[in-house]
C-alpha cells in the first residue's frame, strides 16, 4: 500500500496539504476507500519553508512550529478549503465520519481554550454538514 492510499483511507486533508498534495483533487480516485475524514487544518509559513526546506528544522523543540514551517490548526484557521473538501466528499457519496481532530497549539492547553477551539471548528463545519 502506498503512502497516499494509506493517508486517504482515513482522509487527513491537513497531512496532504503540507505534503504538497491537493486534498480536493485527490478524493475522487480514492472515495471508495475513505471511511473516515479528519477535520484538522494546517497553517503553512512559506518564508520559513524557504529557510528550513521541506524536511523542516533540525533542532525540533517544543513549540507549535516544531517542523519549522507548518503547524496544525482548527478547521477554518489554515489552508484547507473546507467548503470544497466537504462538497467533494458529499458529491462522491461519502457516508463516513467527519471527525474534528484537535491538535491546534493555539487553541489548546486548558479546558477553556480547547472548548473555544472546538467552537471555531463547529462554526466552520456545521454549515457544510448535511444531516
Amino acid at each position: 500500500m502506498d503512502v497516499l492510499t494509506r493517508l486517504l483511507s482515513q482522509l487527513g486533508p491537513s497531512h496532504l496539504v503540507w505534503l504538497g498534495i491537493d486534498p480536493v483533487g485527490t478524493i475522487a480516485p480514492y472515495i471508495d476507500r475513505i471511511a473516515h475524514a479528519q477535520a484538522k487544518d494546517v497553517e503553512i509559513d512559506n518564508a520559513a519553508r524557504q529557510r528550513y526546506g521541506f524536511y523542516g528544522r533540525v533542532d525540533k523543540g517544543d513549540t507549535p512550529w516544531d517542523m519549522g514551517w507548518w503547524r496544525y490548526r482548527m478547521p477554518g484557521l489554515g489552508e484547507i478549503d473546507w467548503k470544497r473538501t466537504v462538497d467533494r466528499l458529499h458529491a462522491l457519496g461519502f457516508t463516513g465520519t467527519l471527525a474534528v481532530e484537535h491538535e491546534d497549539p493555539v487553541w489548546g492547553g486548558d479546558d477553556e481554550r480547547v472548548t473555544q477551539g472546538l467552537r471555531i471548528a463547529h462554526r466552520t463545519l456545521r454549515p457544510l454538514i448535511v444531516a
